[in-house]
């Protein structure tokens, strides 16, 4: 009992030191800047601010930024919320599969802009470029949400949309596997095709990343995912063929506000 007093005192007293108030500049979107004493409250989603013997409580998406005298790294880190509005994602990555898959680490390169609805949930539309054995124009919507309204967070994704040919086929394609093995191949080939016209097809690629901004208007972020595409192929007699892509996406961001 004794040793459950003096655990549950240490925690009062770690609490109430990590909620104190600390003294600082609090800059809010509006152009203001308050000096005095501010307090995080609600799990960093709202501020209270103590200046010139008046006292104000800001929500987190009404602040820029806010610089603390003597305040913790985790502090600086944790406390400076997402700017909400518009937000522009370049990832550059590769798409791997097994190693005897043909076309082992195909080069993805896409761009998308993103509106943010609440702090933690944002959609947006992009597109880029993908070099599988042709290349194509990957066109998406995707839909973001993130664990925390902050500049540095953990996020889920999930894009969705089509890949349009660029251009006209460059193989012979005499080594499609079965759908069932396109990350583990089977014992080999199914046919030899020849030349097939590319028409494109869907693309699903849910992942799971983590972002972090460095500055109200420069971040960068890294994520992984898998990737499916179906891409669809007509030859000569109305000879159709779909060949499925089943991918692990990693990739590197940069964020723009």
């Amino acid at each position: 009992m004794k040793k459950l007093c003096l655990f549950l005192l240490a925690a009062l007293l770690s609490y109430s030191a990590f909620t104190q108030s600390e003294k600082g500049h609090v800059y809010l979107k509006n152009g203001n800047v308050l000096k005095g004493k501010f307090q995080w409250l609600d799990g960093f989603t709202s501020l209270r601010m103590e200046s010139d013997g008046n006292i104000w409580v800001f929500k987190a998406d009404e602040i820029d930024k806010v610089l603390g005298k003597g305040a913790s790294r985790q502090s600086r880190l944790e406390t400076i919320p997402t700017p909400s509005g518009v937000f522009f994602r370049t990832e550059l990555g590769v798409l791997a599969g097994n190693s005897q898959n043909s076309q082992p680490t195909p080069f993805s390169f896409t761009g998308s802009l993103n509106l943010v609805l609440v702090p933690r949930l944002s959609f947006g539309a992009g597109f880029g470029a993908e070099f599988l054995k042709e290349t194509y124009l990957p066109a998406f919507l995707n839909l973001e949400y993130k664990f925390r309204p902050t500049w540095s967070s953990p996020y889920l994704f999930v894009k969705g949309g089509y890949l349009v040919p660029l251009e006209d086929s460059r193989e012979i394609y005499g080594d499609v596997w079965p759908a069932y093995s396109s990350i583990w191949p089977g014992p080999g080939p199914v046919h030899s095709f020849g030349k097939l016209n590319p028409e494109g097809g869907i693309l699903i690629n849910p992942g799971i990343g983590y972002s972090h901004l460095f500055s109200p208007g420069f971040g960068m972020s890294v994520g992984f995912g898998y990737q499916f595409h179906r891409l669809q192929f007509t030859g000569e007699k109305d000879y159709q063929l779909d060949i499925d892509y089943n991918r692990l996406t990693v990739k590197l961001g940069f964020i723009f506000n």
